[in-house]
Order: structure tokens, then sequence, then C-alpha cells
């Protein structure tokens, strides 16, 4: 199923959606599946859907908080790829998941994408007004 795994560190004070984007763009990576991250960040900001067609709230969390799961897609849109995470982070009293916006990585996060042999695509879907997975 997988052409190939991708296993990649991103460092301390490093905003990680832009280090999965910049390590798929410079190894070539177009179509995957996010297989799962590990670690922890400083601070996060996460979306959540709230209507439709695509009104989202976005919440602030501050840490250091773990890391406890993310799972998402690496598929194009036209010429541009799109990287869709949701992740699941906790520190000792609470425990909070949603769509990834941005988050500053505070020790380490271990990133696993397994490469697919064939191209994922994403299009404006008209009823969700979301960039959603194309038949």
């Amino acid at each position: 199923m997988f052409k190939r795994i991708h296993v990649f560190r991103v460092k301390p004070g490093q905003e990680l959606l832009n280090e999965i984007t910049r390590y798929c763009q410079e190894n070539e990576v177009h179509s995957g599946i996010v297989i799962g991250i590990i670690g922890s960040v400083e601070n996060a900001q996460l979306n959540f859907l709230k209507a439709l067609p695509g009104k989202y709230d976005s919440v602030d969390y501050h840490g250091p908080l773990e890391i406890v799961c993310a799972q998402g897609s690496i598929a194009m849109k036209d010429d541009v790829p799109i990287i869709h995470i949701h992740i699941q982070l906790s520190e000792q009293e609470i425990s909070s998941g949603g769509h990834l916006a941005k988050a500053i990585v505070f020790s380490t996060a271990e990133v696993t994408i397994g490469e697919l042999d064939y191209q994922l695509r994403r299009q404006t879907d008209s009823h969700t007004g979301l960039n959603e997975l194309s038949d």
C-alpha cells in the first residue's frame, strides 16, 4: 500500500505544520497518510468546525502539552499540497483534540508519513465549503 514510509523529527521552536509541509516539498511527497505524530508542543491553535459552509472557531492552548496522537492526509488541490491533520493534546488536567492550525514544538515531534503510490486529490465541496477528498 505504501510506496515509502517517512519518519522525521521536528525540532524545538519550529512550527509543526510548516515543517511537515517543508519536508513533504523537499522529499516530493504529494500523496500520503500521516500515520502518527508524538512529542510535545509549547502552544497550539486548534480549529473546530461550527457551521457549514466551512465556519470554524479557533482555540489557543498553552503548554507545554504532550502530543498524544495525530493523524491525517496529504493530498493535492490543483497544484497545491493540502496537509490535513487532527491532533490530540494533553497535560495532567486536560485532553483536547481538533484540527491542527499551528503548533510550536517544545521538545520534539516525531512524524511518521506513509507515502502512497497513487494520488489523493481534494476539491471544494459545494455543500460543506471545505476542501474534501475527491473520488
